[in-house]
C-alpha cells in the first residue's frame, strides 16, 4: 500500500467516523425559542420524584454533550477531507 492510498483510507475513514457521529447527535443548531411560559419554581418535584432544577441540569448536560459531540463529528469530517487533499496532493 502506497502512502497516498494510505491517507485516502485514513481520510475516509475519519470521515465516514464523523458522519456517523452527525447522524447520531445532529448537527448544532441555533435555538430559535421565543415566548413566555408558565413556569414551576426549581424547588417544584415533578412526576418522576427530581425537582425542577435537577431536570433541567439534565437537561442542559445533555444538549452541552450532543453539541460537542456534534462539533467533534464536523471535525472528522473535515480533517478527513484534508488527508485525502493531502493524499491527492503528495
Amino acid at each position: 500500500m502506497t502512502c497516498q492510498q494510505l491517507l485516502n483510507s485514513i481520510g475516509l475513514v475519519l470521515s465516514m467516523v464523523g458522519v456517523l457521529i452527525i447522524f447520531r447527535f445532529g448537527p448544532p443548531q441555533p435555538t430559535h425559542d421565543s415566548g413566555v411560559g408558565i413556569g414551576l419554581e426549581d424547588n417544584t418535584p415533578l412526576a418522576d420524584g427530581r425537582t425542577v432544577a435537577e431536570h433541567d441540569r439534565d437537561v442542559e448536560r445533555t444538549k452541552e454533550r450532543y453539541s460537542c459531540m456534534s462539533k467533534v463529528g464536523l471535525a472528522l469530517v473535515f480533517v478527513g477531507f484534508a488527508f485525502q487533499l493531502w493524499a491527492t496532493w503528495s
